[in-house]
């Protein structure tokens, strides 16, 4: 039976998107059109900095300045005023209401809307996905005994999640996506005096080899190989083209990736220091 009415000769079709900052009107425009552009989608997959804030409540989760928190257009999705036209699965990023997420764990989030969980892998329209929720921090990351005794730290994954993703694809055979929200290390020059990425990251790039890595954060359009594996790094939701890529499967079978969503080329922005 065809999914959802459509031919089976149809490709399936995920669209992958970077950090959405809870700009969900600007998240259903931009899924209308690439539906309009490529056709029917099969899900969509965000790579954190999702900050699907319900309420109030939610939006005092988030640990960020000031000027940065904010409720966003999620209850619109929630009420049904907004159609984003395929589930969307999203790992969280270090803007998020981590309290309510880690509370209600992975799962169904509202209709439509699934919470990966903090690591592990899935399977997503018939593709092997792997993912990574938050960011590193020296604090939780490299202790011993990891803890997340503030809204704060729920912003950073620890070393045996990172082991728990590695793990996990032991087990489940080949890797097709890898989601993450940080950048590995050694893809990009240092910004600001700083190294750009996490080498833990590019270790479980290394060893999962997936066909692709997506990643956002740095609300900057980059492409570089890890091995055999794309790196994908998406730009902020309100950069158009350049916060999309879409997966697609073939007729025949092959994985392809459609980077030049919309019709329009993706040369790298310029860079754009994340918000907190």
């Amino acid at each position: 039976m065809a999914r959802g009415g459509r031919a089976p000769a149809e490709p399936v079709r995920v669209l992958v998107v970077g950090d959405v900052h809870g700009e969900f009107e600007l998240l259903a425009e931009t899924a209308a059109a690439v539906r309009a552009s490529l056709g029917p989608l099969d899900a969509i997959l965000a790579v954190g900095d999702v900050e699907p804030n319900r309420d109030e409540a939610d939006a005092a989760g988030v640990h960020a300045p000031a000027k940065y928190r904010k409720l966003g257009d999620f209850p619109l999705l929630v009420e049904g005023l907004l159609e984003l036209g395929a589930p969307l699965y999203f790992i969280g990023g270090n803007h998020e209401p981590w309290p309510a997420l880690d509370e209600a764990g992975p799962g169904w989030w509202s209709d439509g809307v699934y919470f990966l969980g903090r690591a592990g892998v899935t399977e997503i329209a018939g593709l092997r996905v792997a993912f990574l929720s938050g960011i590193h921090s020296p604090r939780v990351t490299d202790a011993p005994r990891a803890r997340r005794d503030t809204i704060k730290d729920c912003a950073y994954y620890t070393a045996d999640e990172v082991r728990q993703v590695g793990r996990t694809a032991g087990r489940s055979g080949q890797v097709d996506l890898l989601l993450t929200h940080d950048w590995p290390a050694g893809i990009a020059e240092p910004q600001r005096g700083g190294p750009v990425g996490r080498p833990e990251l590019r270790s479980l790039c290394e060893s999962l080899r997936p066909r692709w890595h997506f990643c956002g954060h740095m609300h900057q359009r980059h492409r570089a190989l890890v091995g055999p594996t794309e790196v994908v790094c998406l730009g902020h939701i309100s950069s158009g083209p350049q916060a999309l890529a879409v997966v697609e499967r073939g007729e025949d079978g092959q994985l392809r990736l459609i980077e030049h969503v919309l019709g329009a080329q993706t040369a790298p922005h310029r860079w754009v220091r994340p918000g907190g």
